[in-house]
């Protein structure tokens, strides 16, 4: 850059973005007037300390550099309202960045940080704040999972008193029999007890150890001595360096195999695990590979430990290397007999070396907070109400805004069972995780739930709890359902609700081939299967499934399978959901004119289960449907498809039976006579952009991103072209589309914290001056319902006058686009579907609101910034890339709504978290289809 750049007094931005520029003129930083600097892509190791001149400063992009650090000096840019940062190489932030009282959005995702300066709680105007792909250890991950004002909490408490807690979690897991509560009796000192009764469930007890090389300082008072007894004289107090002692929190498991659908629950990520196996035995007949492949699933960055018992009756044989080799995780191996000790105290050295490796052993806490949960373990009672936890909170100081964050935190860790977000679970508060263990594990252990094939009334329920108030019975029925144990049903043989324990399912199949293969007789039957290949099946898999997807039941399910149907009554669809345990396989085949829209609801809900198993290694493949009407035994790799997808390749070849196959109908199950490209194909880049960071969602598909799924909208568009018969078509299209269309902004919302319902429709209020301009129009906003395939204006409240001025349809455009483009195939269907009100009262509201919208977006270009519009509209502006929602549309329409109806009441729309993992805004009729 040549040095009379400087001479650009008036320039307010400046873009030098992937430049190969080797160095940067002094003269840059004289231009006081830059408001917006972009230094992204440039591998700057460190920031030019001219930088800090650049006082009007409001936006600075660093992305993609490799900065390690930041100096102090950046408090000087006090006019920043956004600095990205996000991948560079950053270990720490200078606390100087709580300074910048004026941000508004932190982007620290891809870089290296452990831990949060306490002052970024300071930045009270933070709206978006990025945290992902950092090895976070401070703020804890339980409280980066709650979100932005769960971190600010945390952070405000650490700048307060603070101190550091010596306390983890040491899970021990292994068969039945194999001595795992005789092992922790000898950990403890404790004498051998030939009589040991088997552990039902789960037994949780403190083991505390010294600390390997962490000391404290304490005090040792001086000794009195007394001289001819006439006199005493004290000694002075010394202080002494002492180990610090570390207590694990020891969960001992029932090693049977009823109960480990219920441990899935308590296994996690932040543990120690001793997997004890009986060298009498072998390792073998412990079934040692079965367990290690279940805690990689569960918990793939814990520690383990193996550990050999009954050494006194037979020497371990364990092939350690191959199992170091292929299962990293293992830290060691020891040899002990609990009823001699030998190996006792190697054993206990070995974890207490281990245990003080894990990065949150000796983690910081508020002082109020540590308090506040230390008075909570220690309380006696197994449960109390939500009212008794937050007087206990704020007995110990815990702020009100922070008495949520503490208690979701002690949920996390195992400490207590507490649902905020469950209406019929968030009133009473579990202390004691292992008693709700024992009383589910009374259900499954009963012999009469087995013999009526899983089956549990309410007289059986009073027999198995006789000691638990009714009101804490059905707590515990709504906690099984909520760990999807067991869902509520209707026989014709019981006068009451009663429910079924999935894990109580019969293991042979009943008879369905016949119903399941009489759908294909029907005309224009079309399949689409998908299958899970694991390295282990965890317990739990299918039966957490079944439960989950209940209100598709037919009746037709056993242990590892079920018949499901899209309508109860008379079902346009039916799906079979099938594993196959020996293979580590799992299944799912829909069957039905139209199954994409069934096909992808059940297929999100298996997702929602398998989520549950982070370290769990799936390869998803997609059967070839062959040629000739010859079947195929090969299966294509469903990521491979999606790849191939994305290059704009729509066939491949199956190597078995040599036909070309369309990409699009193995995915989709969709026949296009012209697919349209990938939404990032259009000659826009030969790259796609990277999604960002959401923790704990599964990215969507590429063939429904784009504008609510670009490649389901033209297959409608091509059945409107010549066929008439398209409404069964249409509607499950639409289904499809508009879920992953609010589903995918869910997921905007959650990462920028800015929950409201997104659909809605914008009419003027004056319909004469309509057709001239949109500027300075007085308008109606309408929400309505988000049921898919049943979009429709809210029946009472939701209706709301605004004068929108032209800056909000400037950042709303992208989102309006999108929106329009859903409402215009949405008109046709959306009457015929509602299942209450006059649809066609309905149908004619929906075709006006379709032409409002229409001419709304047409007009856009009118309005003052609109060059910007037009970029947005040619997906040309970064910040609205087509693969990647941001979080501006939404954030305004959030703080639209909250002036406009600050009590949050949004015409009676409820946010309701769907089994498949959705959330969506739903009227009541439509909310309690999702109502167990």
């Amino acid at each position: 850059l040549p040095p009379e750049i400087v001479q650009l007094h008036n320039l307010t931005s400046l873009d030098l973005s992937g430049r190969q520029l080797t160095a940067l003129p002094p003269e840059i930083f004289q231009l006081h007037n830059l408001t917006k600097l972009d230094l992204s892509g440039r591998q700057l190791t460190a920031l030019p300390p001219e930088i800090f001149q650049l006082h009007n400063l409001t936006k600075l992009d660093l992305r993609g550099n490799q900065l390690r650090a930041l100096p102090p000096e950046i408090v000087q840019l006090h006019n920043l309202t956004k600095l990205e940062l996000w991948n560079n190489r950053l270990t720490a932030l200078p606390p100087e960045i709580g300074q910048l009282h004026n941000l508004r959005v932190l982007d620290l995702s891809g870089n290296q940080l452990t831990a949060l300066p306490p002052e970024i709680g300071q930045l009270s105007n933070l709206i978006l704040l990025d945290l992902g792909n950092n090895p976070l250890t401070s703020p804890p991950p339980e409280i980066l999972e709650q979100g932005i004002e769960a971190v600010f909490a945390y952070l405000r408490s650490q700048l307060q008193a603070k101190q550091q807690q010596w306390v983890s979690k040491l899970i021990v897991v292994g068969e039945g029999g194999v001595g795992k509560t005789s092992l922790l009796r000898a950990l403890r000192g404790e004498p051998f007890n030939p009589q040991e009764s088997t552990t039902h469930g789960i037994a949780i007890r403190p083991l505390k150890l010294a600390h390997p090389t962490e000391t404290v300082e304490v005090t040792i008072p001086g000794k009195t001595k007394k001289f001819f007894g006439l006199f005493e004289q004290k000694e002075p107090d010394r202080q002494e360096k002492q180990p610090v002692t570390m207590q694990l929190n020891a969960w001992d498991f029932g090693g049977q195999q009823i109960y480990h659908a219920t441990h899935q629950f308590f296994l996690s990520n932040r543990s120690l695990f001793l997997l004890a196996w009986n060298a009498r035995q072998g390792f073998e007949p412990s079934q040692l590979y079965y367990w290690l492949n279940t805690i990689k699933a569960v918990a793939p960055n814990s520690p383990i430990l193996l550990v050999a018992t009954h050494i006194d009756e037979r020497s371990p044989d364990l092939p350690e290397s191959d199992l170091r080799q292929q299962y990293p995780q293992i830290k060691g191996h020891s040899a002990i007999s609990s009823r001699t000790g030998a190996g006792i105290d190697t054993l206990r050295q070995l974890i207490a070396d281990t245990a003080a490796q894990m990065p949150l052993m000796g983690e910081t806490w508020p002082l109020t907070w540590l308090n506040a949960a230390n008075a909570i373990r220690k309380h006696s009672r197994e449960y109390i109400t939500l009212g008794q936890l937050n007087y206990i909170m704020t007995a110990y100081k815990v702020s009100s805004d922070s008495q949520s964050v503490l208690a979701q935190w002690l949920h996390e860790l195992g400490d207590i069972l507490y649902f905020q977000d469950h209406p019929e679970l968030q009133n009473i508060v579990i202390l004691k995780p292992q008693w709700v263990t024992e009383q589910i594990s009374k259900v499954l252990e009963s012999q009469e739930i087995q013999h009526r094939s899983g089956i549990f009334t309410r007289p059986h329920m009073a027999q198995l709890w006789p000691d638990i108030e009714p009101q804490m019975r059905e707590h515990f029925l709504r906690l099984m359902e909520r760990f999807d144990l067991s869902y509520r049903i209707r026989t014709e043989f019981e006068t009451s609700d009663v429910s079924l324990v999935v894990e109580r399912l019969p293991l042979s199949p009943p008879k369905y081939q016949d119903k399941w293969d009489a759908i294909k007789t029907r005309n224009n039957c079309n399949e689409m299967s998908v299958k899970w290949k694991m390295n282990t099946l965890p317990a739990g898999i299918p039966t957490w499934s079944i439960a989950r997807q209940h209100r598709f039941s037919t009746g037709i399910h056993w242990r590892k399978g079920a018949l499901l149907a899209d309508e109860p009554t008379a079902p346009k669809h039916l799906a079979l959901v099938q594993a196959f345990p020996h293979q580590h396989e799992l299944q799912l085949i829909v069957r039905g004119a139209n199954p994409q829209n069934f096909f992808a609801l059940l297929k999100d809900g298996i997702e929602v289960t398998l989520a549950r198993f982070p370290g769990l290694e799936i390869q998803c493949t997609i059967p070839c449907p062959g040629g000739n009407s010859q079947p195929c035994r090969h299966e294509f790799d469903y990521q491979q498809l999606e790849k191939r997808y994305e290059k704009n390749k729509h066939t491949i070849e199956c190597p078995a039976c040599l036909e070309d196959i369309s990409v699009i109908k193995l995915l989709l199950g969709l026949d296009l006579k012209n697919p349209p490209q990938p939404p990032f194909v259009r000659g826009e880049t030969e790259n796609p952009p990277q999604p960002p960071f959401v923790r704990g969602e599964h990215e969507t598909p590429p063939f429904l991103r784009g504008a609510g799924g670009d490649l389901i909208l033209s297959h409608i568009e091509q059945l409107t072209e010549g066929q008439h018969n398209i409404l069964a078509m249409q509607i499950e299209m639409l289904k499809l589309i508009q879920r992953e269309f609010t589903n995918a902004f869910h997921r905007e919302q959650a990462k920028i914290e800015s929950h409201c319902p997104n659909i809605f429709v914008l009419r003027p209020q004056a319909a004469s001056n309509w057709k001239r301009a949109i500027k300075g129009q007085k308008l109606q906003l309408q929400l309505y319902c988000q049921a898919p395939g049943c979009w429709h204006p809210t029946e009472s409240g939701g209706l709301y006058e605004i004068t929108v001025p032209a800056e909000w349809f400037r950042v709303m455009a992208p989102y309006l686009r999108k929106l329009v483009k859903l409402l215009k195939y949405a008109h046709p269907v959306v009457g015929l579907t509602l299942g209450y009100g006059n649809p066609e009262v309905y149908e004619k509201l929906l075709n006006q609101d379709r032409e409002y919208m229409q001419e709304i977006v047409a007009k856009l270009p009118q309005l003052e910034g609109a060059e910007d519009i037009e970029r947005v509209r040619g997906g040309m502006a970064e910040e609205f890339a087509p693969d990647r929602l941001q979080g501006a549309p939404l954030r305004a329409l959030r703080q639209l709504l909250d002036e406009f109806d600050p009590q949050q009441h949004w015409g009676g729309l409820r946010k309701v978290l769907t089994p498949e993992g959705h959330y969506l805004w739903l009227c009541e009729h439509h909310a309690r289809e999702y109502e167990r």
